[in-house]
């Protein structure tokens, strides 16, 4: 058995013929447009078929054993779609015919034969098996699509009532988060407005002390209205889906130790202890630095906040895995335990209160869970009401 190569075309052709020089003949004719494969018997022809996505088999009718009409009735159930071709001499002519009306045999070829009918004849066998295969695949998509049509709908229709009703809640929290941010900044700003307009109406009637107080107020009050606006837009920007992170290596210990010192004035204030514990000297980590950043002054914000006076915070960082594990852990006054399933959502906040009268926009804790995610980490939170809070996140390591 011989296989003839040909580049640039997946058309497998297959000669049957017992004479060797036949097979050579039409495998030198056929193989600059066909793959060709060549059986000099049934039994190597049945082979061929079984290794070869063959589309046409030209056959001798004329063989030991089993005729050329034989050979294509015993494989034309496993390989229906496989154009047969006959060579046959006169005498076997009307044999061939009815192979053919019977559907087993597509065309049939007198010896000697003429090359460029052939040709023609074998280009046409091929593009009749493109048409086969592509009507079959079409009748194949178009019985799927009509079996599935219903389900389709149905699930379309699901997906768009969803979708709608998953908009109409988006439109509710948009509204609500609108009155939330409306209401809290009536106030300090109404502040700002009433002691800016004393400041102008009395200023010549106050005392340097009252003016210092007044101004230090109306810092206060901008700030904190600076600041909720702020976290309104990073909360809007991350429900739209754009947050934007720009990933580079860092150096953790250090992130962590530069986060401590732009707190430590605020500890200071409430006598309160920073204490910084990690298991290595080191740990790189591929994040966005302002990002995670935001996340921890956030989380230790929050300890100095609801921590008394002369308590002690500390800020861990270990290494599990492949994963860094960072903990805020506080004295503080702790959180209710029915309260701590829903401290990650927009606009929650606990009975806990801040101990000196700081402010909360109650956007932080979720918007820290939406970087942490967004980093591929997970955040949570452990606490007992009278011991303390210990705030937890993980990122992976580079």
């Amino acid at each position: 058995m011989m296989i003839e190569q040909v580049e640039n075309t997946d058309y497998n052709l297959l000669i049957v013929d017992d004479e060797i020089e036949v097979t050579k003949s039409l495998a030198r004719q056929f193989r600059r447009k066909y793959k060709i494969h060549t059986a000099h018997n049934v039994d190597e022809a049945i082979e061929v078929m079984e290794n070869e996505n063959i589309q046409v088999v030209i056959s001798d009718q004329r063989m030991p054993g089993l005729t050329g009409v034989d050979f294509f009735h015993k494989i034309k159930d496993r390989y229906p779609d496989a154009l047969k071709l006959i060579l046959t001499g006169y005498s076997d002519i009307e044999a061939v015919i009815g192979a053919i009306n019977e559907g087993q045999v597509f065309r049939y070829i007198t010896k000697p034969w003429n090359p460029t009918e052939l040709e023609a004849t074998i280009k046409e066998a091929f593009e009749k098996y493109e048409l086969i295969t592509k009507n079959r695949k079409l009748m194949r998509n178009l019985y799927d699509a009509n079996q599935n049509l219903e389900e389709k709908v149905k699930l379309r229709t699901s997906e768009l009532e969803q979708s709608n009703e998953k908009l109409k809640q988006l439109n509710i929290e948009k509204n609500k988060y609108i009155g939330i941010v409306a209401h809290d900044l009536r106030v300090p700003i109404g502040n700002i407005f009433s002691f800016s307009e004393l400041l102008i109406s009395e200023y010549s009637n106050l005392s340097v002390e009252e003016h210092l107080e007044f101004i230090s107020i109306i810092n206060e009050r901008s700030s904190y209205s600076l600041s909720l606006m702020e976290s309104f837009l990073d909360a809007s920007k991350i429900e739209s889906g754009i947050l934007e992170l720009n990933f580079k290596t860092w150096e953790y210990n250090e992130l962590l130790k530069n986060c401590i010192s732009q707190n430590i004035i605020f500890a200071n204030k409430k006598m309160q202890t920073l204490i910084f514990e990690s298991n290595e000297d080191n740990h790189s980590v591929l994040c966005d630095r302002d990002k995670i950043e935001q996340s921890i002054n956030n989380l230790i914000s929050n300890a100095i906040k609801f921590s008394s006076l002369g308590k002690r915070i500390w800020i861990k960082v270990e290494k599990k895995n492949n994963q860094l594990i960072t903990s805020i852990i506080d004295e503080g006054q702790g959180i209710p335990e029915d309260e701590l399933k829903s401290i990650f959502k927009s606009y929650q906040t606990t009975t806990v209160k801040p101990t000196a009268g700081e402010k909360s926009t109650g956007l932080g804790l979720a918007i820290v869970k939406k970087i942490i995610e967004a980093h591929n980490g997970k955040i949570w939170v452990e606490s007992a009401v009278g011991k303390g809070s210990c705030f937890s996140f993980s990122i992976p390591t580079k």
